[in-house]
């Protein structure tokens, strides 16, 4: 299976970034020479100009070395999905909803994101992913666009993308067909913390075994889907926020960061 939701985030959705410079992908799933190829096609027919991986998955997702063919040409792929992620947030209040998740995230793995913002602009040209390549990928993907001073239905543009992609990765990732007696997520009565420690939930159905994805996904609505309403409530709580660059620096990007990433997307 090709690598799937692969775009130029300049070019996806006609974002006015530079090209070649930030591409957003699903995880790759037995990388071959054509997928490298297309990824060369992305950056000017220049492989060996891309200069970082950025693995957005949790330790629980990674599947081996499933980069080698990047890494034996030199490309540093750094693992992002370690602990601070959003894949740490350990319970959901009852009855949320994607984009109130994707809010939830923002407000308590503010410190995660901004870190993975600074690698990011450290490491251009870059690719970013996830599992899914939409949810953590797509709240990166929209706060470096935030950052630089896209208009935010280009944002909401480049979110949407993903859509056309989601029959193929939920093959890709074992999810078309619900398992048997799949267990219910458990979540906390009202008074109970949305921080909870242990027993960790991953946010993203594809950082669970199938079986515990279509649960969760009974829990939050459109979680196996990439609704515009979702990354709209997540701008509009950003904007309610600062926006991203007040944000992150408060959390750990620095200006040196804001700088590298507008000089090298924008001009």
């Amino acid at each position: 299976m090709p690598l799937l939701n692969l775009r130029d985030v300049a070019e996806g959705a006609g974002t006015p970034v530079r090209s070649g410079m930030l591409l957003r992908s699903a995880q790759p799933h037995r990388l071959t020479a054509a997928d490298t190829d297309r990824l060369a096609d992305l950056l000017g027919g220049q492989l060996e100009g891309l200069r970082l991986v950025a693995d957005l998955r949790s330790e629980a997702e990674l599947a081996g070395d499933d980069w080698t063919l990047l890494t034996d040409l030199g490309v540093r792929v750094t693992r992002l999905g370690t602990s601070g992620s959003p894949a740490d947030l350990s319970a959901l209040p009852p009855g949320i909803n994607l984009g109130d998740l994707y809010v939830l995230m923002l407000d308590h793995r503010t410190a995660w994101f901004a870190s993975v913002v600074a690698e990011i602009a450290d490491g251009l040209p870059a690719l970013v992913h996830c599992a899914a390549g939409k949810d953590r990928t797509g709240l990166v993907v929209a706060l470096i666009l935030d950052l630089v001073g896209v208009d935010h239905e280009a944002i909401v543009r480049d979110y949407a993308a993903t859509v056309t992609h989601l029959p193929q990765i939920m093959t890709m990732l074992g999810l078309t067909t619900p398992p048997p007696a799949a267990s219910p997520l458990a979540v906390p009565s009202p008074a109970a913390s949305p921080l909870a420690t242990p027993p960790p939930v991953a946010l993203s159905p594809v950082a669970l075994s199938p079986a515990a994805s279509v649960s969760v996904a009974g829990a939050v609505s459109g979680l196996l889907d990439a609704p515009e309403t979702a990354i709209r409530t997540f701008l509009t709580a950003l904007d309610a926020r600062g926006g991203a660059e007040r944000l992150l620096t408060a959390h750990g990007l620095t200006e040196g960061h804001v700088q590298r990433l507008r000089a090298a997307l924008v001009g």
